[in-house]
């Protein structure tokens, strides 16, 4: 996945209404079939399939679901394979798991929430149609509907002389295309 992709996934508005809610009975179901799949092959792996969908929902819904799903999934894990079934938190081991599982989810939507901010930064507005230009601190972006993000093109001078250039061309370009096609008229029409 390219820096680009994931920037655009970072970056974009975290789903709302009845996609954010089916995606989040996902996030716990997904991961308490798979583990409930295993009961009696594999034990002592209670928390680490929820740990996936912890930080998809915090790419796709946003820390305070992604929080809340945590703590869901965390009560989850708890009553059902953690000790004896539909008991929450029977002793220390018990108690030290789930900090555990609460504790690495909060650093995992920390970092993924530090991510998007940092993205966000850097994205600014895009436009719906056309190119948009910005400038921030003597530095012009630029962005267009299918980037989703912002591109730095430098600084103000040196952008300025740059599209002084471009324009020109394009007059030029805009001039010697009429000429043709007024040469060109001129050869096909009758005399």
């Amino acid at each position: 996945m390219t820096l680009v992709a994931l920037r655009k996934w970072l970056v974009t508005t975290p789903l709302e209404g009845k996609a954010a809610l089916m995606f989040a009975l996902g996030a716990i179901a997904l991961p308490t079939v798979y583990r409930m799949s295993l009961d009696g092959i594999v034990m002592g792996i209670g928390y680490c399939p929820y740990l996936v969908f912890v930080l998809l929902s915090a790419i796709a819904l946003g820390w305070k679901r992604a929080a809340l799903i945590a703590i869901v999934s965390v009560a989850v894990v708890d009553a059902l394979f953690v000790g004896t079934r539909f008991q929450l938190i029977e002793g220390p081991t018990d108690m030290l798991g789930d900090l555990g599982f609460l504790l690495v989810s909060g650093l995992i939507i920390a970092l993924v929430q530090a991510i998007r901010t940092a993205f966000e930064a850097l994205v600014g507005p895009t436009s719906a149609d056309g190119v948009f230009f910005s400038l921030e601190g003597g530095q012009v972006w630029a962005s267009w509907p299918t980037a989703g993000f912002h591109l730095r093109l430098g600084q103000l001078d040196d952008v300025t002389e740059t599209m002084k250039e471009f324009i020109a061309q394009a007059e030029l370009g805009k001039r010697l295309d009429r000429s043709t096609r007024s040469e060109e008229a001129r050869k096909t029409s009758p005399a």
